[in-house]
């Protein structure tokens, strides 16, 4: 029994191959397709032109840029210096996506466990007790008014107001409960 046909993976990518056999990018994967492989491509190249495989043709007025070769003019080494740098901002690119997309996801993982709540909400939630407070401390005078007034006992005076003021610091203490007391536990990122 004969052995299944193998392929080669040659790091030979189609564009740069059919730069150097001169054919399109299309005939280059057509003809890897049909399972030839990049140095059949180049021996076909090769004596379609008229030269034996592996002796150099006649030097043409193109430079040649295969792989494995060096760039001969200033203009090709900027040229690939040129690429490099486009291929390394298109990677950070996609980095920079897929890093968003991450956290993205990691968000609302985190809102669908109950673990964050939306802003807004907090917003409303912050300001309709901030309100209830200011309005709490604007009505002590009026409540405290005629009760000082009457009373002529400084240590009783203390006490009521002390009272009141106890009363009023109770709306805050509410919050620290609300949060578990551990605020200055948690680092904030």
């Amino acid at each position: 029994m004969s052995d299944p046909v193998t392929k080669h993976v040659v790091n030979v990518g189609v564009n740069a191959l059919a730069r150097e056999v001169g054919l399109s990018p299309q005939a280059i994967s057509k003809k890897l397709l049909a399972g030839k492989t990049p140095d059949q491509i180049r021996q076909e190249a090769e004596q379609r032109r008229g030269t034996a495989p592996g002796k150099k043709s006649a030097p043409s007025k193109k430079p040649s840029t295969a792989p494995g070769r060096p760039p001969s003019t200033p203009a090709e080494y900027d040229l690939i210096r040129e690429g490099r740098e486009r291929i390394g901002a298109l990677d950070d690119a996609k980095l920079r996506r897929a890093k968003a997309l991450a956290e993205r996801s990691e968000i609302e993982n985190a809102l669908r466990r109950g673990e964050l709540i939306p802003v807004a909400y907090v917003r409303t939630w912050g300001s309709r007790f901030l309100t209830d407070a200011r309005d709490t401390l604007m009505t002590g005078p009026s409540e405290l008014a005629d009760t000082l007034a009457a009373e002529t006992d400084p240590l009783k005076t203390a006490a009521i107001m002390r009272a009141w003021l106890e009363r009023v610091m109770g709306k805050f203490h509410q919050m620290e409960r609300l949060w578990g007391g551990a605020v200055e536990d948690e680092q904030v990122a």
